[in-house]
């Protein structure tokens, strides 16, 4: 098992990567745009070549990053596997069974591979599409930048100051092939933390197979996802007993969605599992304390939320300051004047230092860090 501590950090060291990188794109594009004569007859040209240049450029910045990323990603997913197999078989051994450990087991082996070169190849796909939107968002900006001197509708260093800031701003995006559009970081940090749910989920699945378990628990955290219906309700599934095979107990799959992007090692879902044996097993969750869970609350500015409401307010000062801090990335590569937005990030940390302080919820300074 997997606690909801250890898999919310758990994709750091792969999201500072990829920080680094948005950033390197981002001073390159907001340099490139400085460098513009768009009052100049030869302005189209210059913007095809400097499109192209900014295309080739992060082709040869996700060609550095792919060697890392993988080295680091091998990290936490060999980390990930004996941190969880460990944990069961602890309780395995106490019901008088002996698994072999991970490095042992071919099959545990298998599976933990499959799982890293499947992450690190969805990965890899997702990145190599932000060359095509890092160069798709320098020609919008130096086509607006254009536009607006040539109206009239402001003057070349104010257009110019707009489209970098707007760099910043947009940062960079991942295009799935169903044409959707997301952040780099939080396509990143979903992808991870995923990829290492289900591939542990996985290998725990095949250990439940090989030694004819029927029962398993489910781990529970407070500020559980407690919105919609069925599966999709982490709140409502968490923390209790299930069988794989139909016993006594509610049924593992039917019940937590097991196997769904909704469901249990689904999308962002900090859930695990673990094997159970009555009369051996201790199940950590009783119902008292799921209660408890539920029904914790914060005030903010005197108005009651749920747990799980106040850790998504959290999220959103988190993304604001990314946001405020890629602005003032860009600016300064630029050599622009950036005080404002210096002076912007440091109010956005003030009113979530305010809203930490009200909560009592704890700061994820890692969350917050370009």
């Amino acid at each position: 098992m997997l606690t909801a501590d250890y898999l919310d950090v758990l994709p750091g060291p792969i999201l500072e990567l990829y920080e680094r990188y948005t950033n390197s794109i981002i001073r390159d594009i907001a340099r490139r745009l400085m460098g513009l004569s768009i009052q100049s007859a030869a302005w189209q040209m210059q913007r095809l070549t400097e499109s192209g240049a900014i295309y080739e450029n992060a082709l040869r910045e996700i060609a550095r990053l792919t060697g890392y990323s993988e080295d680091v990603l091998r990290q936490i997913f060999e980390a990930a596997g004996v941190t969880s197999l460990r944990f069961d078989t602890a309780i395995y051994r106490a019901y008088g069974l002996d698994p072999l450990p991970l490095n042992q087991s071919p099959e545990m082996v298998r599976l933990l591979v499959a799982g890293l070169r499947r992450t690190h190849g969805i990965m890899m796909n997702l990145t190599r599409t932000t060359a095509l939107s890092a160069q798709m968002n320098f020609i919008k900006a130096a086509d607006l930048a254009w536009l607006q001197v040539s109206t009239g509708a402001r003057d070349y260093n104010s257009a110019i100051r707009e489209a970098v800031k707007g760099i910043g701003t947009s940062g960079l995006e991942v295009l799935y092939p169903t044409g959707h559009m997301e952040k780099l970081d939080v396509a990143m940090r979903r992808t991870v933390l995923t990829g290492v749910t289900q591939t542990t989920g996985e290998m725990q699945m095949a250990l439940v197979d090989e030694l004819g378990v029927d029962t398993i628990a489910v781990s529970a955290h407070i500020g559980a996802r407690d919105k919609g219906e069925g599966p999709m309700n982490h709140e409502s599934w968490q923390g209790r007993v299930y069988s794989l095979r139909g016993s006594e107990y509610p049924n593992f799959y039917q019940v937590t969605g097991y196997g769904t992007g909704e469901g249990l090692g689904g999308y962002n879902c900090r859930h695990s599992f673990y094997p159970y044996f009555d009369g051996v097993s201790e199940n950590f969750y009783n119902e008292q304390m799921l209660k408890q869970y539920a029904d914790t609350t914060v005030t903010y500015n005197g108005k009651s939320l749920s747990y799980y409401e106040a850790t998504q307010v959290q999220r959103r000062y988190e993304r604001e300051i990314r946001k405020a801090k890629r602005e003032l990335t860009a600016l300064e590569a630029a050599g622009l004047d950036a005080g404002n937005e210096r002076a912007r990030v440091k109010n956005i940390q003030a009113a979530l230092r305010d809203f930490l302080r009200q909560t009592g919820l704890n700061r994820q300074n890692e969350r917050e860090q370009v």
